[in-house]
């Protein structure tokens, strides 16, 4: 699922390279602001001024400016893919288990949330459900991983990664717009906290970009939360509105009773080409 839809972002990148530029040249001003106030006089911005006048001066023939003009855009376009590349880093960090030096600390996170959850669920006096406890770190992974969860519970096994591929190509131009817009939200929140782990290394070097990272992979990370809400309810809604139509196309309606598990079990089959 989550493979999926990082292929459908990649549409998304390609609409977001104007505003991927605009936010490098933003970039570009800070990494100028750090190299010509330091953290020594960082807040004296009165400094810039003259400094960038002294320069003017020096490179004034048209082609010193043609330079300065294409360095700056290349500088503004390689900010940009370094924020992708850290916006695709993020996505992982949400949704998948952690991996690596990580390892530890995702597992002891999850213990935690189990812990957590058990107690709520006592305190409740209700028993939990073992498929629904928390397995991932992230509240976004579990959000996506409890997708998977709820449609094969529903569904009696159905497998949710073998089946939503199809049901895009069954449905319309109309279904889908509500998802791809609710997945665009999502990858561009994980974008913005790209751009505010980007500022949060520039400031090292200049400690307003530090806190302007800070903030900005806060406002990022809560956004993140928000859409990955929306596009798991929207996909969730989707399978459930929409799975009859898909039965059909693949020749195997579904009873009026509803899905069994071996009508189920069949389309498992039938979508994995039996391996």
């Amino acid at each position: 699922m989550t493979t999926f839809l990082s292929t459908l972002g990649g549409k998304l990148a390609q609409r977001l390279v104007g505003v991927l530029l605009l936010s490098g040249m933003l970039f570009v001003a800070a990494a100028v602001c750090a190299a010509l106030l330091g953290q020594a006089h960082a807040l004296d911005i009165a400094r810039i001024a003259p400094t960038m006048t002294r320069l003017a001066k020096q490179h004034s023939t048209g082609a010193e400016v043609v330079l300065v003009a294409a360095g700056v855009l290349v500088a503004a376009g390689g900010a940009g893919v370094a924020a992708s590349a850290a916006g695709q880093l993020t996505r992982t960090v949400w949704v998948g288990r952690w991996r690596g030096p990580a390892a530890p600390l995702g597992r002891w996170i999850v213990a935690a949330r189990v812990r957590w959850a058990r107690k709520a669920a006592d305190a409740a006096g209700v028993r939990p459900v073992p498929a629904y406890l928390p397995r991932r770190p992230t509240l976004v992974g579990e959000r996506f991983r409890l997708l998977d969860a709820r449609v094969a519970a529903q569904y009696h096994g159905l497998r949710l990664a073998l089946v939503w591929p199809r049901l895009w190509v069954v449905l319309g131009e109309s279904g889908r717009a509500p998802i791809e817009i609710a997945n665009g939200k999502w990858q561009a929140a994980a974008v913005l906290t790209g751009w505010g782990w980007l500022y949060v290394v520039l400031g090292c070097w200049w400690f307003p970009a530090g806190v302007a990272g800070v903030v900005t992979a806060a406002i990022g990370w809560w956004q993140g939360r928000t859409h990955a809400t929306t596009l798991v309810t929207l996909i969730e809604a989707t399978l459930d509105t929409n799975l009859e139509a898909l039965t059909t196309a693949l020749g195997i309606p579904r009873p009026e009773h509803g899905l069994t598990p071996e009508i189920a079990a069949r389309i498992n089959d039938l979508l994995q080409k039996g391996a």
